[in-house]
C-alpha cells in the first residue's frame, strides 16, 4: 500500500505545510507559557509540593526540619517561575505539538504504518504522564528525606536552593517518563519486524542488570531511590513481552 497521495505534494507545498505546524505550535506554546506566568503562584506551589510532603515525613519521624526552599541570588525566584512556566507549556501542550508533528509526517507513512501510530501514541502519552506522576508524587516524596538525612544534620544543615531543587524534580520525573514508554518502544520493535519477542525474552535477566546499573547511574546515590526507579523498569519490561507477543502474533498473521 502507497503512502497518502499528500506525501507527493510539491516540495513548497511541504515548508508551507511545515511552517503553518511550527507557526501553530508556536502560537500554543506562547500562549500556555504567558498562562503559566500569570498562575505562577498556583503552578510553584504545586511544584514544591513533593518538597513539603518530605518535610512533613520528617517532621512526623522527629527529625530535623529542613526548612523551607530558599535561594542565593536576587533573579532566582523569577528563573525558577519562568523555569516551571516553560515546563508547563510544555507539558500540557505537548499532545498538540505531537498532532502538529503527526499532520507533517504522517501523510508520508504508509497506511498499517498509520493504523500502528494511532494505536500506539495514546498509550505512548498515558504511560509517559504516568511516569511523570509517579516521579512526582511517589519517588521525590521518598527519596527526598533520605537525601536530606544522608548526612548527620548536627553536622551540617540543609540549605537546598529553589534551583538545585528543580533541577532534581525534572530530571527524575522526566527521567521516568521516558522510562514509563518501555512497553511501547519494545510493542513497536516487534510489530516493525525488528526484533523477535523469543529474544527478548531470552535477555530479561540482561535487561534486569542494565536496568539496575542504568538505575544507579541516573538516579541520586541512594538504594531506595534507586530501586524505586529499576523496580518499574522490571514491571514496564514484563508487560511489554505481554505487549511484544500480542505484536508478533498480529505481524505473522499479516504476513499469512
Amino acid at each position: 500500500m502507497q503512502p497518502n497521495d499528500e506525501s507527493r505534494m510539491p516540495l513548497r507545498r511541504h515548508l508551507e505545510e511545515l511552517r503553518g505546524c511550527v507557526l501553530r505550535g508556536t502560537i500554543v506554546f506562547v500562549g500556555l507559557f504567558a498562562a503559566g506566568m500569570v498562575f505562577d503562584d498556583a503552578f510553584v506551589a504545586l511544584m514544591v509540593q513533593p518538597w513539603e510532603m518530605a518535610r512533613q515525613s520528617l517532621i512526623d519521624d522527629g527529625l530535623a526540619d529542613p526548612g523551607r526552599l530558599g535561594f542565593i541570588k536576587p533573579t532566582e525566584g523569577f528563573l525558577f517561575s519562568m523555569k516551571v512556566a516553560l515546563s508547563f507549556a510544555l507539558l500540557v501542550g505537548a499532545p498538540y505539538f505531537l498532532w502538529q508533528v503527526w499532520r507533517f509526517v504522517g501523510v508520508g507513512l504508509h497506511e498499517h504504518e498509520r493504523k500502528s501510530v494511532f494505536k500506539a501514541l495514546p498509550a505512548a502519552i498515558a504511560l509517559f504522564v504516568a511516569g511523570l506522576a509517579f516521579g512526582f508524587y511517589v519517588v521525590m516524596p521518598m527519596a527526598l528525606p533520605i537525601l536530606l538525612t544522608w548526612i548527620d544534620p548536627d553536622l551540617a544543615s540543609s540549605a537546598v536552593t529553589l534551583q538545585e531543587y528543580l533541577s532534581l524534580l525534572l530530571s527524575l520525573t522526566l527521567l521516568l517518563g521516558v522510562v514509563f514508554e518501555l512497553p511501547i518502544i519494545m510493542w513497536l520493535v516487534v510489530r516493525a519486524g525488528l526484533i523477535d519477542v523469543s529474544t527478548l525474552a531470552s535477555s530479561r535477566k540482561i535487561a534486569i542488570l542494565l536496568m539496575l546499573i542504568f538505575a544507579a547511574i541516573m538516579t541520586p546515590p541512594d538504594p531506595i531511590t534507586q530501586l524505586l526507579v529499576a523496580g518499574p523498569m522490571v514491571v514496564l519490561y514484563e508487560l511489554g513481552l505481554l505487549l511484544a507477543k500480542r505484536a508478533q502474533a498480529a505481524r505473522e498473521r499479516a504476513v499469512l
